[in-house]
Protein backbone atom coordinates (compact mmCIF):
# COMPACT_ATOMS: atom_id res chain seq x y z
CA UNK A 1 0.00 0.00 0.00
CA UNK A 2 3.02 2.35 0.48
CA UNK A 3 4.53 1.54 -2.51
CA UNK A 4 1.08 2.38 -4.24
CA UNK A 5 0.97 5.64 -2.18
CA UNK A 6 4.45 6.59 -3.56
CA UNK A 7 3.24 6.16 -7.16
CA UNK A 8 0.60 8.29 -6.52
CA UNK A 9 2.27 10.72 -5.53
CA UNK A 10 5.04 10.45 -8.64
CA UNK A 11 2.00 10.53 -11.19
CA UNK A 12 0.34 13.40 -9.54
CA UNK A 13 3.53 15.23 -8.48
CA UNK A 14 4.80 15.54 -12.82
CA UNK A 15 1.29 17.10 -13.33
CA UNK A 16 1.80 19.07 -10.26
CA UNK A 17 5.00 20.61 -11.51
CA UNK A 18 3.70 22.98 -13.76
CA UNK A 19 1.04 24.36 -11.18
CA UNK A 20 1.59 27.67 -10.39
CA UNK A 21 2.66 29.70 -7.11
CA UNK A 22 -0.84 29.91 -5.05
CA UNK A 23 -1.63 32.09 -2.61
CA UNK A 24 -3.66 32.73 0.33
CA UNK A 25 -4.93 35.98 2.45
CA UNK A 26 -4.86 34.54 6.80
CA UNK A 27 -6.66 37.47 8.55
CA UNK A 28 -4.76 37.37 11.86
CA UNK A 29 -5.37 37.72 15.41
CA UNK A 30 -9.07 37.12 14.72
CA UNK A 31 -9.87 36.38 18.20
CA UNK A 32 -9.43 40.03 19.21
CA UNK A 33 -10.00 43.61 18.10
CA UNK A 34 -8.17 46.39 18.09
CA UNK A 35 -7.68 49.86 16.47
CA UNK A 36 -3.58 49.92 16.64
CA UNK A 37 -0.76 47.14 16.37
CA UNK A 38 2.94 47.27 15.79
CA UNK A 39 4.77 45.62 13.33
CA UNK A 40 8.35 45.35 12.26
CA UNK A 41 9.93 44.04 8.84
CA UNK A 42 12.84 41.41 10.07
CA UNK A 43 14.04 40.41 6.89
CA UNK A 44 13.97 41.02 2.79
CA UNK A 45 12.44 43.79 0.57
CA UNK A 46 8.92 44.98 0.28
CA UNK A 47 6.92 46.70 -2.32
CA UNK A 48 4.59 49.28 -0.56
CA UNK A 49 1.05 49.67 -2.32
CA UNK A 50 -1.32 52.36 -1.33
CA UNK A 51 -5.17 51.14 -2.07
CA UNK A 52 -2.74 49.43 -4.72
CA UNK A 53 -0.92 52.17 -5.88
CA UNK A 54 2.41 51.89 -5.68
CA UNK A 55 4.51 54.17 -3.30
CA UNK A 56 8.30 52.81 -3.78
CA UNK A 57 10.29 50.20 -1.50
CA UNK A 58 11.20 49.76 1.88
CA UNK A 59 14.03 46.78 3.16
CA UNK A 60 13.97 45.33 6.23
CA UNK A 61 14.67 45.78 9.40
CA UNK A 62 12.35 48.50 9.75
CA UNK A 63 9.78 49.41 12.74
CA UNK A 64 6.30 50.30 11.75
CA UNK A 65 3.01 51.20 14.05
CA UNK A 66 -0.29 50.77 12.27
CA UNK A 67 -3.84 52.51 13.47
CA UNK A 68 -7.07 53.55 12.65
CA UNK A 69 -6.76 57.08 11.16
CA UNK A 70 -8.79 58.27 7.90
CA UNK A 71 -9.16 54.51 6.86
CA UNK A 72 -5.31 53.05 7.95
CA UNK A 73 -2.09 54.61 9.07
CA UNK A 74 0.93 53.18 8.70
CA UNK A 75 4.34 54.56 9.80
CA UNK A 76 7.74 54.32 10.70
CA UNK A 77 10.61 57.01 11.90
CA UNK A 78 10.66 57.99 8.06
CA UNK A 79 7.64 57.52 6.33
CA UNK A 80 3.87 57.88 6.68
CA UNK A 81 1.13 55.73 4.46
CA UNK A 82 -2.93 56.67 4.78
CA UNK A 83 -4.81 54.38 2.76
CA UNK A 84 -8.38 54.67 2.54
CA UNK A 85 -8.62 51.04 2.41
CA UNK A 86 -5.20 49.12 2.86
CA UNK A 87 -1.48 49.67 2.65
CA UNK A 88 0.50 46.17 1.91
CA UNK A 89 4.08 45.48 2.07
CA UNK A 90 4.10 43.14 -0.65
CA UNK A 91 7.37 40.52 -0.55
CA UNK A 92 9.75 40.31 -3.31
CA UNK A 93 10.59 37.04 -2.22
CA UNK A 94 9.19 33.99 -0.09
CA UNK A 95 12.06 34.25 2.56
CA UNK A 96 10.91 37.75 3.67
CA UNK A 97 9.73 37.62 7.36
CA UNK A 98 7.97 40.23 9.77
CA UNK A 99 6.89 40.62 13.36
CA UNK A 100 2.79 41.83 14.40
CA UNK A 101 1.47 42.53 17.85
CA UNK A 102 -2.24 43.93 17.79
CA UNK A 103 -3.06 46.91 20.09
CA UNK A 104 -2.25 46.87 23.96
CA UNK A 105 -3.16 42.92 24.20
CA UNK A 106 -0.69 40.33 25.99
CA UNK A 107 -0.67 38.40 23.22
CA UNK A 108 3.01 37.83 22.08
CA UNK A 109 4.94 39.24 19.49
CA UNK A 110 4.23 36.56 16.89
CA UNK A 111 6.89 36.04 13.38
CA UNK A 112 5.39 35.37 9.81
CA UNK A 113 6.53 34.57 6.44
CA UNK A 114 5.74 36.82 2.93
CA UNK A 115 3.38 39.85 2.95
CA UNK A 116 1.47 41.68 5.22
CA UNK A 117 -1.48 43.64 4.38
CA UNK A 118 -3.24 46.33 6.89
CA UNK A 119 -6.54 47.51 6.30
CA UNK A 120 -9.68 48.46 8.64
CA UNK A 121 -12.97 46.29 8.67
CA UNK A 122 -15.86 48.31 10.96
CA UNK A 123 -13.52 50.39 12.66
CA UNK A 124 -11.04 48.06 13.57
CA UNK A 125 -7.57 47.05 11.94
CA UNK A 126 -7.62 43.97 10.49
CA UNK A 127 -4.11 42.34 9.80
CA UNK A 128 -3.76 39.79 6.55
CA UNK A 129 -0.40 37.45 5.88
CA UNK A 130 -0.51 36.61 2.27
CA UNK A 131 1.80 33.70 1.71
CA UNK A 132 2.25 30.56 -0.57
CA UNK A 133 -0.20 27.91 0.14
CA UNK A 134 2.35 25.45 0.65
CA UNK A 135 4.12 27.56 3.42
CA UNK A 136 0.67 28.13 4.90
CA UNK A 137 -0.15 24.22 5.01
CA UNK A 138 3.15 23.49 7.47
CA UNK A 139 2.35 26.35 9.27
CA UNK A 140 -1.50 24.74 10.13
CA UNK A 141 0.06 21.38 10.48
CA UNK A 142 2.53 22.55 13.46
CA UNK A 143 -0.55 23.99 14.90
CA UNK A 144 -3.24 21.55 14.38
CA UNK A 145 -1.53 18.67 15.10
CA UNK A 146 1.98 19.34 17.48
CA UNK A 147 5.32 17.84 16.77
CA UNK A 148 6.51 14.23 17.54
CA UNK A 149 4.38 12.62 14.91
CA UNK A 150 5.10 10.26 12.83
CA UNK A 151 5.56 11.11 9.22
CA UNK A 152 2.86 9.32 7.20
CA UNK A 153 0.68 10.93 9.53
CA UNK A 154 2.15 14.47 8.69
CA UNK A 155 1.76 13.64 4.70
CA UNK A 156 -2.22 12.77 5.17
CA UNK A 157 -2.70 15.93 7.28
CA UNK A 158 -1.25 17.84 4.95
CA UNK A 159 -3.32 16.77 2.00
CA UNK A 160 -6.38 17.80 4.15
CA UNK A 161 -5.09 21.01 5.55
CA UNK A 162 -4.62 22.02 2.13
CA UNK A 163 -7.91 20.70 0.84
CA UNK A 164 -9.88 22.21 3.71
CA UNK A 165 -7.58 25.87 2.71
CA UNK A 166 -9.30 25.07 -0.98
CA UNK A 167 -12.76 24.33 0.23
CA UNK A 168 -13.17 27.68 2.32
CA UNK A 169 -11.02 29.90 0.45
CA UNK A 170 -13.68 32.33 0.48
CA UNK A 171 -14.99 32.00 3.51
CA UNK A 172 -13.98 35.74 4.51
CA UNK A 173 -13.74 37.28 1.58
CA UNK A 174 -15.98 40.33 2.90
CA UNK A 175 -13.17 40.78 5.76
CA UNK A 176 -10.82 41.18 2.78
CA UNK A 177 -9.09 37.72 3.78
CA UNK A 178 -9.48 34.04 2.82
CA UNK A 179 -9.25 31.98 6.29
CA UNK A 180 -8.68 33.29 9.42
CA UNK A 181 -6.23 31.82 12.49
CA UNK A 182 -8.62 30.48 14.66
CA UNK A 183 -10.15 26.87 14.84
CA UNK A 184 -13.07 28.60 13.12
CA UNK A 185 -10.86 27.91 10.18
CA UNK A 186 -7.45 26.45 10.71
CA UNK A 187 -5.03 27.41 13.38
CA UNK A 188 -2.46 28.83 12.62
CA UNK A 189 0.17 30.74 13.99
CA UNK A 190 2.91 31.51 11.20
CA UNK A 191 5.84 29.04 10.14
CA UNK A 192 8.56 29.95 12.53
CA UNK A 193 8.33 26.89 14.65
CA UNK A 194 7.69 24.51 11.95
CA UNK A 195 10.13 20.89 12.00
CA UNK A 196 11.83 19.07 9.49
CA UNK A 197 9.76 16.37 9.94
CA UNK A 198 6.39 18.22 8.94
CA UNK A 199 7.98 20.04 6.52
CA UNK A 200 8.87 16.89 4.77
CA UNK A 201 5.22 15.80 5.37
CA UNK A 202 3.73 18.52 3.96
CA UNK A 203 6.68 18.55 0.81
CA UNK A 204 6.22 15.14 0.14
CA UNK A 205 1.97 15.79 -0.50
CA UNK A 206 2.65 19.13 -2.02
CA UNK A 207 0.05 20.53 -3.83
CA UNK A 208 -2.52 17.02 -3.60
CA UNK A 209 -6.16 17.78 -3.02
CA UNK A 210 -8.87 15.74 -1.87
CA UNK A 211 -11.35 16.18 -4.46
CA UNK A 212 -14.58 14.52 -5.21
CA UNK A 213 -15.44 13.00 -9.12
CA UNK A 214 -15.75 16.53 -10.28
CA UNK A 215 -12.63 18.05 -9.52
CA UNK A 216 -14.52 20.00 -6.49
CA UNK A 217 -12.55 19.70 -3.00
CA UNK A 218 -14.13 17.52 -0.59
CA UNK A 219 -15.31 19.20 2.63
CA UNK A 220 -12.18 18.20 4.79
CA UNK A 221 -13.50 18.20 8.55
CA UNK A 222 -11.16 17.11 10.94
CA UNK A 223 -11.10 17.04 14.84
CA UNK A 224 -8.89 15.73 17.73
CA UNK A 225 -10.95 12.31 18.61
CA UNK A 226 -13.89 10.89 17.67
CA UNK A 227 -14.23 8.77 21.15
CA UNK A 228 -14.67 5.75 19.28
CA UNK A 229 -17.12 6.68 16.38
CA UNK A 230 -16.76 9.32 13.46
CA UNK A 231 -20.44 11.27 12.95
CA UNK A 232 -22.02 11.81 9.72
CA UNK A 233 -22.02 15.61 8.80
CA UNK A 234 -25.92 15.29 8.72
CA UNK A 235 -26.05 14.58 12.23
CA UNK A 236 -23.85 17.38 13.55
CA UNK A 237 -24.36 20.06 10.97
CA UNK A 238 -27.73 18.95 8.91
CA UNK A 239 -26.08 19.16 6.09
CA UNK A 240 -25.17 15.52 3.89
CA UNK A 241 -21.62 14.57 2.23
CA UNK A 242 -21.09 11.28 0.65
CA UNK A 243 -17.36 12.13 1.84
CA UNK A 244 -18.49 12.26 5.76
CA UNK A 245 -20.01 9.14 6.80
CA UNK A 246 -19.74 7.75 10.03
CA UNK A 247 -16.73 5.14 11.12
CA UNK A 248 -15.62 2.86 13.68
CA UNK A 249 -12.10 4.13 15.59
CA UNK A 250 -10.98 1.88 18.30
CA UNK A 251 -7.04 2.84 17.33
CA UNK A 252 -8.27 6.42 19.27
CA UNK A 253 -9.55 5.32 22.47
CA UNK A 254 -6.25 5.63 24.53
CA UNK A 255 -5.82 9.31 22.85
CA UNK A 256 -4.90 11.92 24.86
CA UNK A 257 -8.52 13.40 24.41
CA UNK A 258 -10.36 9.76 24.51
CA UNK A 259 -12.03 10.98 27.52
CA UNK A 260 -13.22 13.65 29.47
CA UNK A 261 -14.86 14.94 32.89
CA UNK A 262 -16.21 18.42 34.11
CA UNK A 263 -18.13 19.45 37.19
CA UNK A 264 -20.99 21.88 36.93
CA UNK A 265 -22.86 23.43 39.92
CA UNK A 266 -26.38 21.79 39.90
CA UNK A 267 -28.53 24.77 40.14
CA UNK A 268 -27.09 26.02 36.70
CA UNK A 269 -27.40 22.55 34.77
CA UNK A 270 -30.63 22.67 35.86
CA UNK A 271 -31.59 25.82 34.70
CA UNK A 272 -30.25 25.48 31.72
CA UNK A 273 -31.91 22.07 31.17
CA UNK A 274 -35.45 23.85 31.95
CA UNK A 275 -34.88 26.32 28.95
CA UNK A 276 -33.26 23.58 26.11
CA UNK A 277 -34.68 20.25 27.30
CA UNK A 278 -37.69 20.24 24.26
CA UNK A 279 -34.37 21.29 21.76
CA UNK A 280 -33.12 19.10 19.21
CA UNK A 281 -30.12 20.07 19.56
CA UNK A 282 -29.72 20.11 23.10
CA UNK A 283 -26.05 18.10 23.31
CA UNK A 284 -24.65 20.30 21.13
CA UNK A 285 -26.11 23.76 22.48
CA UNK A 286 -24.67 22.73 25.86
CA UNK A 287 -21.24 22.06 24.60
CA UNK A 288 -21.18 25.54 23.28
CA UNK A 289 -22.53 27.26 26.63
CA UNK A 290 -20.25 25.10 29.01
CA UNK A 291 -17.01 24.89 26.96
CA UNK A 292 -17.24 21.20 26.76
CA UNK A 293 -14.78 19.31 24.73
CA UNK A 294 -17.93 17.71 22.65
CA UNK A 295 -21.29 17.11 22.72
CA UNK A 296 -20.88 13.02 23.73
CA UNK A 297 -21.82 12.98 27.33
CA UNK A 298 -23.89 11.46 30.38
CA UNK A 299 -24.83 13.63 33.71
CA UNK A 300 -25.00 12.45 36.72
CA UNK A 301 -25.93 14.00 39.99
CA UNK A 302 -24.19 14.73 42.45
CA UNK A 303 -25.45 16.59 45.71
CA UNK A 304 -25.28 19.87 44.73
CA UNK A 305 -22.80 19.14 41.42
CA UNK A 306 -23.79 17.85 38.03
CA UNK A 307 -20.68 15.54 36.86
CA UNK A 308 -20.48 15.22 33.03
CA UNK A 309 -18.78 12.39 31.51
CA UNK A 310 -18.02 12.35 28.10
CA UNK A 311 -15.56 10.52 25.10
CA UNK A 312 -14.07 12.60 22.27
CA UNK A 313 -12.75 15.70 21.55
CA UNK A 314 -14.18 18.34 18.40
CA UNK A 315 -17.35 17.66 16.53
CA UNK A 316 -16.58 14.06 15.37
CA UNK A 317 -16.94 14.51 11.67
CA UNK A 318 -14.13 13.05 9.09
CA UNK A 319 -10.39 12.74 10.24
CA UNK A 320 -10.06 11.56 13.42
CA UNK A 321 -6.55 12.68 14.44
CA UNK A 322 -5.62 10.93 17.47
CA UNK A 323 -6.60 7.82 15.36
CA UNK A 324 -4.91 8.42 12.57
CA UNK A 325 -1.56 8.99 14.93
CA UNK A 326 -2.29 5.25 16.23
CA UNK A 327 -2.90 4.07 12.77
CA UNK A 328 -0.01 5.50 11.29
CA UNK A 329 2.21 4.36 14.26
CA UNK A 330 1.15 0.99 13.49
CA UNK A 331 2.44 0.92 9.72
CA UNK A 332 -0.84 2.58 7.98
CA UNK A 333 0.01 4.92 4.84
CA UNK A 334 -1.23 8.55 3.92
CA UNK A 335 -3.79 6.78 1.72
CA UNK A 336 -5.31 4.58 4.03
CA UNK A 337 -5.47 7.34 6.79
CA UNK A 338 -7.18 9.15 4.03
CA UNK A 339 -9.36 6.63 2.61
CA UNK A 340 -10.62 5.19 6.40
CA UNK A 341 -11.97 8.54 7.67
CA UNK A 342 -13.69 9.57 4.36
CA UNK A 343 -15.18 7.90 1.30
CA UNK A 344 -15.80 7.85 -2.25
CA UNK A 345 -12.13 10.70 -2.64
CA UNK A 346 -9.70 11.57 -4.91
CA UNK A 347 -6.58 12.88 -4.85
CA UNK A 348 -5.93 15.48 -7.75
CA UNK A 349 -3.42 18.10 -8.45
CA UNK A 350 -4.03 21.34 -7.07
CA UNK A 351 -3.96 22.82 -10.52
CA UNK A 352 -6.73 20.71 -11.78
CA UNK A 353 -9.09 21.47 -8.78
CA UNK A 354 -11.84 23.78 -9.02
CA UNK A 355 -12.50 25.88 -6.43
CA UNK A 356 -15.52 26.60 -5.14
CA UNK A 357 -17.65 29.62 -3.24
CA UNK A 358 -17.25 29.86 0.46
CA UNK A 359 -18.88 27.00 2.15
CA UNK A 360 -20.88 27.10 5.86
CA UNK A 361 -18.72 27.32 8.96
CA UNK A 362 -17.84 23.95 10.37
CA UNK A 363 -16.30 24.71 13.80
CA UNK A 364 -14.00 22.13 15.27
Amino acid sequence: MKRLWSVMLVWLGLQAVVCGQETVRIGLYQGLQFTEASASLTSGTYDVLVDGISKGTVTAPLHLTAKTVRGVLVSDAGHTWNGTHKVEFRARTGTCTFQLKPGLSSAKRQPYTGSLVVRHYRGKLVLINQLDVEQYVSGVVEAETGRGRELEFYKAQAVISRTYALGNKNRHEKQGFHLCDQVHCQAFDGVSTVNDTIRRGCRASRHLVLTDRLGLPIPAAFHSNCGGMTRSSDAVWQEASPHLEPVHDADCAGGAHARWERQIQRSAWEDWQLVHAADPTNAATAREAFNLPSDRFEAMQDGETTTLTGWGFGHGVGFCQEGAMKRAQNGASPWQLLTTYYQRIRLTALERVTVPRARAASGK
